[in-house]
């Protein structure tokens, strides 16, 4: 096998040939199957095998180790462009330096707040809530329509709920909603937390009996920019590491 880069470049201009020589295959039928002349499968069989990604069997081909983990390597290259891709128009509202790890991003669902449905990103956190036995959140910025939610998670559903909040939104919060604040800080089964950390976005996480949910929500000048929720295992324990950091260093709100 030749180096890396190079095999990187025949993976990816031969992944259809790999994928059908999963399963052997002759020469007619590899024709047949990715639609290409015979030279043309001729010379990508030469390479493939020059690479020891594909080997003979008698008149058969089929890949060997190294090239079904090539190609599922290259796929997964691709799957993860293209959740980038998918989350880059709410990931572009945060500043440059903002590291998330891109593998929360794969099989992510992204809603952006546009014109014409500025609310889809908080109806679909809201749906995603319901139902959930704990929830976990951090408060980067003051959306009154969280603290009704909030409400109706622990009063209605007996939703455990604990959130970390910025100093600003304490501030915010009690100043321009003082009711909705103070139904917030004396409802039991809530857990309010402050930080005086600034919070680039907001991380929150939903368990229930059946799954967890977890989410980035992102904001900009006018409100939110939108969201990226997932169900993943690699998702759920980096918003899980994201809320105890924040969380590490805030103070109890009595």
């Amino acid at each position: 096998m030749g180096s890396a880069t190079n095999t990187a470049d025949i993976v990816a201009k031969r992944r259809d040939i790999l994928a059908v020589l999963e399963t052997k295959t002759t020469k007619p039928e590899l024709v047949d199957a990715v639609s290409a002349s015979r030279s043309t499968v001729d010379r990508a069989i030469e390479s493939l095998c020059e690479e020891s990604l594909v080997e003979s069997d008698g008149s058969h081909y089929v890949t060997t180790y190294a090239g079904r983990q090539a190609l599922a390597a290259y796929q997964q290259y691709l799957d993860r462009l293209d959740a980038l891709t998918q989350a880059q128009p709410v990931l572009s509202a945060l500043a440059p330096d903002i590291d998330i790890d891109p593998a929360v991003l794969d099989g992510s669902t992204v809603v952006e707040s546009t014109p014409s449905a500025p609310q889809a990103p908080v109806e679909t956190n809201i749906s995603a809530l319901r139902g959930a036995t704990a929830f976990r959140g951090t408060g980067p910025a003051v959306i009154p329509l969280y603290t009704d939610v909030v409400l109706s998670l622990v009063e209605d559903d007996g939703t455990d709920v604990e959130l970390v909040l910025t100093d600003a939104v304490v501030d915010a919060l009690a100043d321009a909603y003082p009711d909705e604040f103070a139904s917030l800080n004396g409802v039991d089964g809530l857990a309010l937390y402050v930080t005086g950390d600034d919070l680039s976005y907001a991380v929150w996480t939903a368990e229930s009996p059946e799954d967890t949910v977890t989410g980035i929500v992102v904001y900009g000048d006018n409100g939110i920019v939108g969201v990226i929720n997932n169900d993943t295992d690699a998702m759920n324990e980096w918003a899980t590491s994201q809320y105890e950091q924040a969380r590490r260093g805030a103070r109890r709100l009595d």
